[in-house]
């Protein structure tokens, strides 16, 4: 019963309103005012009687109906849960054809692609073993190729060796003659600067007696001149010399004056260097070739000499 309320509970509503109906319609069909009962009299009693048994009788009569009702009731929910036993079997068998159907689909493609994918594996390797033959087939035309080639490089190779050492040994030869002949125009030379030189010497020998020569007899002569101009400074000791560097230029100007060796007087050196520079120009050879011996001399300057 609770099963047919959970499953229909609007007409289970409905049945229950149309019960309560039927009893209100029995309680105001009934008469309920009091009768007046006389003594000795039964009529009262079988009043009751008669009121009771129609009661009784619409009672059975409610729960004829109410019967009727739930047996209608349990009609309709039996038919209610065939009905729906029938769709859900129905919902399963359109279900299991569907889950059938999905799974030859499945199985369909399933089997489409496997048989695509053997037949692109199959292509594959086809096309790679046709790859290797062909890289193969290549392989061998490269390295019959690079045989050829080989071959080829080493034949030039030898060639140009055979040129190149030929030509070597000729330019060696070349080189060898120039060398030979380089040595003796060096040679020539050589003994040409040899014999220059020497006659160089000779000349600068020459040139060197004939300057010291004419420097030993322009000394006193410079000498003279700077002891004119020199000035013996105040509280000078006599008996003191120095040794003095003179720097010339051509026609005997004196450009720098510096004693080289100190006579110990500090005023005494100061002094001659002065000398010197007040001296200028100094005495000079008339031949300019001489200049160069004159260009820095060096002279010892003795006042007391």
């Amino acid at each position: 019963m609770w099963q047919a309320i959970r499953e229909n509970p609007r007409a289970v509503t409905y049945a229950v309103l149309m019960h309560v109906g039927l009893l209100l319609l029995l309680v105001i069909s009934l008469d309920w005012t009091p009768k007046a009962i006389k003594p000795g009299s039964h009529k009262p009693i079988q009043a009751e009687l008669v009121d009771l048994s129609q009661l009784q009788a619409v009672e059975a009569k409610k729960q004829a109906e109410q019967q009727r009702i739930a047996e209608e009731q349990q009609r309709k929910l039996e038919q209610e849960a065939q009905q729906k036993a029938e769709a859900e079997r129905k919902l399963k068998a359109e279900q299991a054809a569907k889950q059938k159907a999905e799974a030859e689909r499945v199985a369909k493609q399933k089997a489409e692609a496997e048989r695509k994918r053997k037949a692109e594996q199959a292509a594959k390797q086809k096309a790679e073993a046709e790859r290797k033959r062909k890289a193969e087939q290549a392989a061998k035309e490269q390295a019959a190729k690079e045989q050829a080639a080989k071959e080829k490089a080493a034949k030039e190779k030898a060639a140009k060796e055979k040129a190149a050492k030929e030509q070597a040994e000729a330019e060696r030869k070349r080189k060898a003659e120039q060398a030979a002949k380089e040595k003796a125009a060096a040679e020539a030379a050589r003994q040409r600067e040899a014999e220059q030189a020497l006659q160089a010497q000779l000349a600068e020998e020459q040139a060197q007696a004939r300057a010291e020569h004419a420097l030993s007899g322009y000394i006193p002569q410079i000498q003279n001149k700077i002891q004119r101009n020199w000035l013996r400074p105040a509280g000078s000791a006599g008996g003191l010399s120095c040794l003095i560097r003179v720097k010339l230029i051509p026609g005997g100007e004196v450009v720098d004056a510096k004693v080289v060796r100190s006579s110990g007087d500090p005023l005494f050196d100061r002094s001659v260097e002065t000398a010197v520079l007040k001296a200028s120009p100094l005495p000079m050879p008339a031949d300019a070739t001489m200049f160069k011996y004159f260009r820095e001399i060096d002279f010892n300057f003795n006042p007391d000499n």
